[in-house]
């Protein structure tokens, strides 16, 4: 916990695929996993940790050859369950991975600010189909998605884990998204 300065805490890691993403909402909401392996703090845990406090998000990507891409975003807050744990992300972001989540420029609205989260037995996306469940996990998409960390593992089928620094889930070796009070 070095990063950066240290003090972070870890909501999400894969690091080996032992762990299946492909989770219920009820899964997603209570927590996965070990924080030693592959792992989903939870979602009612990252409300907790994000309501009242200014938080910082990292995001890593450790490719297959050991090289890390990382993106700091300088606000990040998870709604409640009422709401569909919409998350809410505020910039400037800044990193060697570019913003695939907050302002992504991309003609198509991918920023997934203000989206709710989704698993295949619970759609919240606005798409007309469940992306959840084609892409094989939960997570807060936009018309699926530019930036996608909770895909199936080391999978051609995993597409664009992060858009357009990572474009497939075998180019991951590892993932990692920190939080830390301001």
């Amino acid at each position: 916990m070095e990063t950066m300065d240290g003090g972070w805490t870890a909501i999400q890691k894969r690091v080996d695929g032992s762990v299946s993403f492909y989770r219920t909402w009820t899964e997603y909401k209570k927590g996965f996993g070990s924080p030693e392996q592959d792992y989903w703090i939870g979602n009612d845990v990252i409300h907790q940790l994000t309501k009242e406090s200014k938080l910082f998000l990292y995001v890593s990507i450790t490719l297959p050859n050991g090289t890390t891409l990382y993106e700091m975003y300088d606000g990040f807050s998870v709604s409640n369950e009422t709401e569909n744990y919409k998350l809410f992300l505020a910039g400037p972001a800044t990193g060697t991975l570019g913003d695939s989540m907050f302002d992504t420029g991309s003609p198509v609205h991918h920023d997934l600010s203000g989206m709710s989260f989704s698993t295949p037995d619970r759609d919240n996306d606005p798409w007309g189909g469940n992306c959840a469940a084609s892409d094989g996990g939960g997570w807060w998409y936009n018309k699926c998605y530019t930036a996608f960390l909770n895909g199936r593992w080391y999978s051609e089928d995993w597409i664009n884990p992060w858009y357009p620094a990572v474009r497939s889930g075998t180019s991951v070796r590892e993932t990692l998204m920190l939080i830390k009070r301001h």
